[in-house]
């Protein structure tokens, strides 16, 4: 399994549409991550992207965290970051735009 990191964006009115962000992200992330997916509920969307073999997920989180900000998510915003060969029982790190950056080893 590649490095990824997965978006979820709860369901808001002030929020950027699923579309809107899709574009922005994938522009953000410089070819250095591609989109591998995506999803809408009920409570929202997320948004999923797979990084180049080799790349460091880890060395994006502040930057993605302030440019999430930057377009305006709205609270409860977060994402999980997978790094490169990641398994079950293997470090994960689950991360909310607006509140705690926690380093997990539990099933996402």
């Amino acid at each position: 399994m590649a490095a990824n990191i997965y978006i979820y964006v709860p369901d808001h009115e002030d929020g950027p549409s699923r579309d809107d962000l899709e574009d922005e992200i994938e522009d953000f992330f410089q070819g250095a991550a591609h989109d591998c997916g995506a999803g809408a509920g009920e409570s929202g969307f997320n948004l999923d992207y797979e990084f180049a073999k080799g790349t460091d997920p880890h060395a994006w989180v502040e930057r993605l965290k302030a440019f999430l900000v930057n377009v305006g998510v709205q609270p409860g915003t977060r994402f999980d970051v997978f790094s490169d060969g990641w398994e079950p029982g293997v470090e994960w790190r689950s991360v909310e735009v607006f509140g705690e950056d926690r380093r997990r080893v539990d099933p996402p």
